[in-house]
């Protein structure tokens, strides 16, 4: 994001946060395809509740717009906001997914909405959901090591940490080296949000 981008962003939060409810539409609209997209990529893109997901996190915004203390923070705070619902419903995906019956997941796993991959987005969706969130703010939305670290309520450590894991991990599946199964999963530190 330049600095124009980041500017009007801020200047729409502002009038937001003063009430504004067509500054809100428009740093909706503004925000709306950044949310979506990091949602989905820490949920797993092409299902339901990643949609799901994402409607929830622009509602997370709506509704906390009001107390956004630093209109200048709008892209970071509400990236916060997608991530930690991503998590979340990320999370209860997992736990689903090992109850569900393996012909499903065949059906789920076999095709890549967005053309890339299938091996990368299998591999990707296989990754612990706050690893994958420190995988997309990263990589994907281009938030700096801080920045992510402040998004996810933990240390810049632990970002460098999961980001290395995470290729690491990534790396090694797409090899086919089946080591990457039997590695035990690196130590998480603690729940978004400090919880």
């Amino acid at each position: 994001m330049n600095e124009s981008e980041h500017s009007a962003l801020a200047h729409l939060a502002e009038r937001a946060v003063g009430g504004d409810r067509q500054a809100l539409d428009q740093l909706l609209r503004e925000l709306r395809p950044r949310i979506v997209r990091t949602v989905r990529l820490v949920v797993g893109a092409g299902s339901w509740a990643a949609e799901d997901a994402a409607q929830e996190a622009m509602i997370d915004v709506v509704r906390g717009i009001r107390g956004l203390r630093n209109p200048a923070a709008v892209h970071g705070w509400a990236l916060r906001l997608a991530t930690t619902r991503a998590i979340k419903v990320a999370r209860r995906e997992r736990i689903l997914s090992l109850v569900r019956p393996l012909s499903e997941q065949a059906d789920l796993a076999a095709t890549a909405p967005d053309g890339s991959s299938v091996e990368l987005k299998q591999a990707f969706d296989a990754l612990p959901p706050r690893m994958r969130a420190v995988a997309v703010l990263r990589l994907y939305t281009g938030l700096s090591e801080h920045e992510t670290a402040k998004a996810l309520d933990c240390s810049v450590g632990t970002v460098k940490s999961q980001l290395h894991d995470a290729r690491l991990r990534l790396a090694t599946a797409l090899r086919g080296d089946d080591q990457a199964q039997d590695a035990p999963p690196p130590q998480l530190y603690g729940p978004v949000g400090g919880r």
